[in-house]
């Protein structure tokens, strides 16, 4: 057994599973008001972004067409002869600014101020309706329906703002080409030659001002439409959300009431399975073989009880939000184990399982409640998934200069490898563990994990049935028996 310590090749047969350091635990659940504060950021943060992902098509478009406009093979076909300036510039100017927008999202702490963000984004909205006015002048002697391009930012406002804000993005784009279509009607800008006078007719007052009205009224109406729309599914999340965060307030009473019912079991069930021990050693006089084979049942079933009791109680306490955290100094690995596999060997003795140890002195950063917790899960595991005359061994050394390793090696049932990955859930046990062991909780591994999150170790395990299982903890290593702050 002298080469369970070492970082050799296994059997490729094996399976192998490893617990990173940085795997998250359960997410601790926020305030009704914090949550829907980072849900607001993040919604305008996204926001924010694909604009600017968009952005960067729509200026790529501008300038590919400006530019080709002024190339006499695409020219005739584009239709844009008189227009290549107008394009250019447009598609320019929306790369340099949203070059800048991208800038201010990546550089500048924008997230922890929504105010900030709903102001970066209220900036590209008005650019791009600016942008889009000039665009659509240049459009107009040859696009009909140009100015049906403001009705993409209409609806995406309804979508991502309240309603006030949304009609303020219409009336925006409303005022744009309310100003622009009398300044062209009137000849102040002439817009560009081509189908013009498809568009507002002979120009005269009557013709252009009912055409715009239309306009205007339709945008109107599909921005109440949109805005509606948009607000009751706002408020349907809104709603969703709420019920989700009391759900989980119920959880939390539910646990909460089952972990006071569970602390309230524990003396009952130490109490019944002490005075079994008092009868069973004959402190109240002889008993009958069918009286000892009942008490003896009694026992059995209130310590297994009594330690499904203890392992429920670690288990809330690890994920309460409540409990401080572990005071982490530096302790010596060598002295945990052995006394972790003195108290271990009654119960291999019990069975005939032999325990090989080869401890060397390391000292590791941790916590001495939580390292306990560790150190025994792992060394019941071993024990408890072993044959009857098996052996188990146990190693600790150093491993490189910032880490300890401590492998336990049993020769016992083993895992399959499809339900390796599952073995770190509540309550998981595997048809095999269940027949071998009756008495498992299924809580050990799970009690293992947290403890391994909360002193940043890394848990490798490998596994085949009919092989046994090899487990290897890497723990944070300390070059001194110096209290680590």
């Amino acid at each position: 057994m002298a080469d369970l310590a070492s970082p050799v090749a296994v059997d490729p047969a094996v399976a192998v599973y490893e617990l990173l350091p940085d795997d998250s635990g359960a997410a601790p659940i926020s305030d009704d008001d914090a949550q829907e504060a980072e849900h607001q950021r993040a919604f305008l943060r996204q926001n924010a972004h694909w604009f600017c992902r968009l952005r960067w098509l729509v200026a790529g478009f501008l300038t590919t067409c400006g530019l080709a406009a002024w190339l006499p093979v695409w020219s005739p076909q584009l239709a844009l002869q008189q227009l290549p300036g107008w394009l250019l510039t447009s598609g320019v100017v929306l790369l340099v600014a949203n070059a800048a927008f991208q800038f201010t999202l990546t550089c500048w702490p924008l997230d922890g101020h929504p105010g900030r963000l709903r102001l970066h984004l209220w900036c590209q909205i008005v650019l791009d309706l600016v942008v889009l006015t000039v665009v659509v002048h240049s459009l107009r002697g040859h696009l009909i329906y140009a100015p049906v391009a403001y009705l993409f930012h209409i609806i995406l406002a309804c979508i991502f703002f309240p309603r006030w804000e949304s009609l303020a993005v219409t009336i925006v784009a409303a005022a744009l080409l309310g100003t622009l279509v009398p300044i062209e009607a009137t000849g102040i800008l002439s817009p560009p030659p081509g189908l013009v006078e498809t568009v507002v007719g002979t120009f005269d007052q009557a013709s252009w001002t009912w055409q715009l009205a239309s306009l205007l009224g339709i945008w109107g109406i599909i921005w109440f439409l949109a805005s509606r729309l948009a607000a009751e599914l706002r408020e349907g999340r809104r709603e969703l959300a709420a019920a989700n965060r009391r759900l989980e307030a119920s959880s939390v009473e539910r646990a909460a009431h089952m972990l006071q019912t569970t602390h309230q079991l524990k003396a009952p069930f130490a109490a019944i399975h002490a005075n079994t021990q008092l009868l069973l050693n004959g402190y109240v006089g002889p008993l009958s073989a069918a009286a000892r084979a009942v008490i003896d049942k009694i026992a059995s079933r209130a310590q297994l009880l009594s330690q499904q009791i203890q392992e429920m109680l670690q288990l809330a306490n690890l994920r309460s939000q409540s409990q401080a955290k572990p005071v982490l100094a530096a302790l010596e690995l060598r002295a945990l184990v052995q006394r972790g596999v003195e108290r271990i060997e009654p119960q291999a003795s019990l069975r005939g399982i032999s325990l090989n140890t080869r401890l060397e002195p390391v000292f590791v950063r941790g916590s001495d409640d939580y390292l306990i917790m560790l150190i025994d899960n792992l060394l019941n595991n071993a024990v408890n998934y072993s044959y009857n005359g098996g052996c188990v061994s146990v190693a600790c050394q150093p491993g490189d200069e910032q880490t300890a390793r401590l492998v336990i090696r049993d020769q016992g049932i083993g895992i399959p490898a499809e339900k390796l990955p599952h073995v770190f859930q509540d309550y998981y046990r595997t048809t095999e563990a269940t027949q071998h062991n009756k008495a498992s909780t299924g809580l050990g591994l799970a009690i293992v994990r947290l403890v391994a999150q909360a002193l940043q170790a890394q848990v490798r395990i490998e596994s085949l049935p009919g092989w046994g299982t090899r487990v290897t903890l890497l723990l944070p290593r300390v070059s001194d028996p110096a209290p680590a702050e």
